[in-house]
């Protein structure tokens, strides 16, 4: 099975990509970046470029993701990174950001089949014309599952080299919970690599999906890794789930070597990494400290919380983070966790 990691915007960037990578080696087929927004032609934006730079990214198969519905701003976007040396670019056709939708970009393009037609006919033939491959994630429309076989029905006309669904529709955003019969239809009707996206949140549900879609090669894992960085670490045995390191082209050439180690050491590990890689590379204290607090609004579902003497004791801790106004006090809060899970 290709595990594949979601992009999230602000969260996924290269630091959080070395560190995840270098706690969980092998487990992570490809990462995904967070969305470039290209702009009215001016191509990639130099933060941008920084995030997506090869050197900032060694041993990390990465896909660039692409956020516009301008044929022009998506074909000079398309240069630069394939001079970057990317082979593959993926659409976003899913943010359900009410910012993004109402320039009818994201999911917003997905109300309009006519011009969501339009663009992808012309990103596509670009895309042919210049040896990139060209792939998509999607949800399933903007408000209603009735408009699902329609959008299908469009990708179907283009090369696409997978089409990565997110199960739900814009009006859903995160929280209402997966429309899994829509992929049901997908897999009936698509001729198209299709990856399975959302509400994905433990190695049972990957196994679940393996089971249910005996042709499904590949999944994508956003939230459920924030929330339990360890979700698929196994620390008895290596991991089950076989990843191409340079690709899901070539499945089943890596394993993670990882056993040995117990979930507790690593999920510190990984916070450890993180945390000295922000202090690092970042300006400021208060920088560092909105980062890792972003990060534990997710990571703290790893955590005991019940009316247990430790989850009493995380639970302060969780406040202490959300509290902390320098390093100091957030280094104090997370010493209180270090007994957990």
């Amino acid at each position: 099975m290709n595990i594949y990691f979601a992009p999230m915007e602000g969260i996924t960037g290269y630091l959080f990509r070395n560190a995840f990578e270098k706690t969980f080696p092998g487990i992570i087929t490809k990462y995904y970046a967070p969305f470039i927004s290209s702009g009215v032609r001016k191509g990639v934006a130099g933060k941008d470029l920084k995030q997506l730079s090869p050197d900032n990214n060694l041993g990390i198969c990465l896909v660039p993701q692409l956020l516009t519905n301008d044929p022009a701003d998506f074909e000079n976007a398309a240069l630069v990174l394939r001079d970057l040396g990317y082979e593959e670019i993926n659409l976003n056709l899913g943010c359900p950001s009410q910012t993004v939708v109402s320039k009818n970009r994201g999911a917003g393009l997905l109300a309009d089949p006519d011009r969501l037609d339009s663009f992808l006919e012309k990103a596509s033939d670009f895309s042919v014309q210049n040896n990139i491959r060209l792939s998509v994630k999607t949800r399933l429309g903007f408000s209603d599952t009735q408009e699902f076989p329609v959008i299908l029905g469009i990708y179907e006309k283009y090369p696409l080299s997978e089409l990565i669904i997110h199960l739900r529709l814009r009006t859903d955003y995160y929280k209402l919970p997966c429309h899994t019969e829509c992929f049901d239809y997908a897999v009936e009707n698509s001729g198209h690599r299709l990856v399975y996206n959302g509400d994905i949140c433990s190695r049972k549900d990957v196994e679940c999906i393996a089971q249910h879609y005996p042709g499904i090669g590949s999944v994508m894992i956003g939230r459920g890794f924030l929330k339990d960085p360890c979700m698929l670490y196994d620390p008895d045995k290596t991991s089950e789930f076989e990843t191409a390191g340079n690709g899901a082209e070539n499945a089943g050439t890596g394993t993670a070597e990882i056993s040995g180690i117990d979930r507790s050491q690593k999920l510190w590990q990984f916070h450890n990494l993180l945390y000295a890689s922000f202090k690092e590379e970042m300006s400021g204290q208060r920088n560092v400290l909105f980062k890792m607090k972003e990060i534990w609004s997710y990571m703290n579902e790893s955590f005991d919380q019940g009316e247990t003497d430790q989850g009493r004791k995380n639970k302060k801790a969780f406040k202490q983070i959300k509290k902390s106004q320098n390093l100091s006090d957030y280094e104090g809060a997370i010493h209180i966790l270090r007994s957990a899970i």
